[in-house]
């Protein structure tokens, strides 16, 4: 079967459909793991992504590689995949391999994408209190940034559950913004930090949103309006 690589080519997302329809052309049946949907209403399947510089970067399903501007992409939604096929040896009493031990993060709390937000809670519980960071704290930061949408995607491409920009996502180490485990454990990681630097969870905050620069450069809270506001909802979260 021919197979159309178009690998390390980025395209805007105008053209996606007719980029798409060559790949699927040329691929049939693929199975992909991931539905994308981009500001221009258009959508594409992917079988993985990853963050590359500035860029979204989706593995195709019959090989090759597109990207996008973060700001470009407004979702992506886990897909379910067929069954596995069963494995070499099955049935002809050949014992498979033990399965490896589960890992921490396959045991912390499921989450469902029709409705996240119970399983996110949960999992803010855990991974708050195992950095020692207030729950309650990273609860309404989440519900501020993203409404406990895992998928969501703001217009400067801040990405996830905190909203987490490419930058940060690199800073701590979160391959895949969208995958909850993840952004969790980057944005409170952030978050710590910010309150450990400044000690003051108001100009934490304020930090998380503008960025130390900000707060550095004016000696506290920036005059941003956004920021301001940001910091205040956040604040009527803790308490009302």
């Amino acid at each position: 079967m021919r197979r159309i690589n178009i690998r390390r080519r980025f395209y805007p997302a105008g053209r996606v459909i007719l980029l798409l329809l060559g790949v699927w052309a040329a691929c049939g049946q693929a199975s992909a793991a991931h539905r994308v949907t981009l500001v221009s209403g258009n959508h594409l399947d992917a079988v993985a992504y990853r963050i590359e510089g500035e860029l979204l970067v989706f593995s195709l399903p019959g090989g090759g590689e597109i990207g996008f501007p973060a700001q470009n992409v407004t979702r992506i939604e886990e897909r379910a995949l067929p069954a596995a096929e069963p494995a070499e040896g099955a049935g002809t009493g050949v014992p498979s391999p033990p399965a490896p031990p589960p890992s921490p993060a396959a045991l912390r709390p499921a989450f469902s994408p029709l409705d996240p937000e119970p399983g996110v809670r949960a999992m803010i519980r855990e991974i708050a209190g195992a950095q020692e960071v207030d729950p309650l704290l990273v609860e309404a930061m989440v519900k501020v940034e993203s409404n406990f949408d895992p998928y969501a995607v703001s217009r400067k491409g801040a990405m996830g559950l905190m909203q987490l920009m490419p930058a940060t996502a690199r800073r701590f180490r979160v391959e895949n913004t969208f995958d909850p485990s993840q952004n969790l454990e980057g944005g409170t990681r952030y978050i710590k930090e910010l309150l450990g630097r400044y000690g003051e969870i108001r100009l934490a905050l304020a930090a998380y949103n503008a960025g130390e620069e900000a707060v550095d450069r004016y000696g506290g809270i920036p005059p941003f309006r956004e920021t301001r506001d940001y910091v205040t909802r956040i604040l009527r979260q803790l308490n009302p």
